[in-house]
């Protein structure tokens, strides 16, 4: 006959293996990017910047077109 052991986790099937989930820390597909507060908004304003300027820009051309 089997003793169960105190504090013993229980098993789930929705829970990775410990292997599992040691391997993606590892392994990470991505590494996150720490930039200053400042240089993030100077990034925002540029990115807002280039899709105004497309905008006006395809408005443009479809003005030139007749449309």
């Amino acid at each position: 006959m089997f003793r169960i052991k105190k504090n013993k986790p229980k098993i789930s099937a929705d829970v990775r293996s410990f292997r599992t989930v040691r391997r993606l820390n590892i392994n990470r597909p991505y590494t996150s990017l720490k930039i200053g507060v400042a240089v993030g908004y100077i990034l925002l304003g540029l990115m807002s910047a280039s899709s105004s300027m497309f905008g006006i820009i395809v408005g443009a051309l479809l003005r030139v077109a007749g449309y």
